[in-house]
């Protein structure tokens, strides 16, 4: 008789064991989806909670919209990755004190802009948060370099 129910209990750990690597195994696929953009999925954001996935209209220019630099700006056309700081022989020059000469880069990556911080003194931040490793950006996302304030534009 113990023998029976020790097989049953066996029986019992094993079938919920598989059920929770299944619904592990959904909520992954669940989430690959959702960051591949594929229709259906069950979520609107990104695997880091960033940005919603809905296609914008792809950014023209890269526009300071605050701070020593305000209303500078670049076209984006035909360029890859763009240098940000006081360093003259940076893509994007802004004239504040408070940027390091080589404050960030930001990088295409297919379709899409990233923001990576150059170890700079002072940090850069996205959206009010600071990054630690390359950042998805979108349109109108402010990026925080000092006391300069940049952005993506269409």
């Amino acid at each position: 008789m113990e023998s029976v129910v020790l097989l049953a209990l066996r029986m019992g750990l094993l079938v919920l064991l598989w059920f929770f690597v299944l619904m592990a195994l959904r909520a992954l696929r669940s989430d690959v989806r959702s960051a591949a953009g594929v229709p259906g999925a069950r979520s609107e954001r990104g695997a880091g909670g960033g940005l919603p996935l809905t296609r914008s209209a792809p950014p023209r220019r890269l526009m300071a919209v605050g701070g020593p630099s305000e209303g500078t700006w670049i076209d984006l056309t035909g360029l890859n990755e763009i240098l940000i700081g006081r360093d003259p022989h940076c893509t994007f020059v802004v004239g504040d004190d408070s940027t390091t000469r080589q404050h960030a880069r930001l990088f295409r990556h297919s379709d899409e802009w990233f923001i990576e911080d150059l170890a700079s003194r002072n940090g850069t931040f996205v959206a009010g948060t600071p990054i630690e490793q390359p950042e998805r950006v979108g349109t109108d996302t402010n990026i925080d370099l000092g006391t300069t304030t940049v952005r993506l534009v269409p």
